[in-house]
């Protein structure tokens, strides 16, 4: 007999398609009030029906993160930032652990993604890094800002070379979905921004132990910022 076999989750084609177009917006990469690609082009890039599609976009509407508009300049708009700021409070109080555990696994995997990227980086991941990277500097709004750092971090993962820990290390930062602050502060920005311009160097130097001991300062900033979101619900 075996033993610990856990129970088989059940998923719904439009439960994929929800969970999907959620990440992306937790992720910040679709920001407060974007719009949506039309139907059409949204069901061919994600090869679903449209009948697909729009039951998850019911469900993603009645979620909250979405919002859908009728007439000529209708369309599917990610809802505005006060209402996913409601929904993050929201997932935060139901169990505020979460987040901290997204916290403990960054610490734990992205030292050794650095690790990793400093020996397999491509110019292309440095690329993508140097996008998020610049992407900071033109910020003019919190959402924009954390789709900057994160897309950097994702790019970060992904220099590692390993699937398994981009993809843990995307689920993580997803986790992290927090309020977005009212206002950017630009000293605070800028300290961030040179955290990371340092440590892309120290990748494209492939200096294995500055970019490491870099990764670890960023993140400890990071967890001061997640624990307080933590500590107030």
């Amino acid at each position: 007999m075996l033993w610990g076999i856990r129970p088989v989750e059940q998923h719904s084609a439009y439960g994929l398609v929800v969970e999907r177009i959620k990440r992306r917006i937790q992720l910040s990469l679709l920001l407060p009030a974007e719009r949506l690609p039309a139907e059409r082009k949204l069901s061919i890039d994600m090869n679903i029906s449209r009948v697909t599609l729009r039951e998850a976009l019911r469900v993603l509407e009645t979620e909250g993160y979405v919002v859908v508009r009728r007439g000529t300049q209708g369309g599917t708009f990610v809802t505005d930032e006060a209402q996913l700021n409601q929904i993050a409070r929201r997932i935060i109080g139901r169990d505020p652990t979460v987040i901290l555990r997204a916290l403990e696994y960054r610490d734990i995997n992205e030292v050794g993604a650095v690790r990793l990227a400093c020996v397999r980086r491509t110019p292309t991941d440095l690329k993508r890094m140097r996008i998020g990277l610049d992407a900071m500097v033109e910020a003019q709004s919190a959402a924009v800002l954390r789709q900057a750092e994160n897309t950097f971090h994702i790019a970060l993962a992904e220099a590692s070379q390993n699937g398994f820990i981009a993809k843990g290390l995307e689920d993580a930062l997803a986790a992290l979905f927090v309020p977005y602050d009212e206002a950017i502060d630009r000293n605070a920005l800028q300290t961030r921004f040179d955290a990371r311009l340092a440590l892309i160097n120290a990748i494209t130097d492939r200096n294995v132990e500055d970019a490491a001991r870099i990764c670890e300062s960023i993140l400890g900033a990071e967890r001061q910022l997640v624990r307080q979101y933590a500590k107030a619900a």
